[in-house]
């Protein structure tokens, strides 16, 4: 994973409406890949921290494929819109084995 890639994942949760359900631990790492000072930053963080802050996640990803995808279906656009802006290219099913 490119670092900036996770930087704009980084930039793309903070900027979000999920961000303001971020601990402040995982505002101030997410600070930090995004401004690039965490080198050893990972994108799936960024975009673990994203699903995990969205209700019902933890029971999806427990799930089979299906129940993940009925989930992520279910979902308003403001909850889909900031999860897409940091998956770009990705599949639902190539964020599902990779959270799985």
């Amino acid at each position: 994973m490119q670092q900036t890639e996770a930087q704009q994942a980084a930039r793309t949760l903070l900027s979000s409406p999920l961000a303001v359900n971020l601990s402040a631990a995982e505002r101030t790492e997410m600070n930090k890949i995004a401004s690039g000072e965490f080198a050893a930053a990972s994108k799936w963080s960024a975009i673990k921290a994203a699903f995990s802050k969205v209700g019902g996640f933890a029971k999806a990803i427990a799930g089979k494929y299906s129940t993940f995808k009925k989930w992520y279906d279910g979902l308003s656009w403001w909850q889909k819109a900031p999860l897409r802006a940091i998956t770009p290219g990705l599949t639902i099913l190539d964020i599902y084995n990779a959270l799985h």
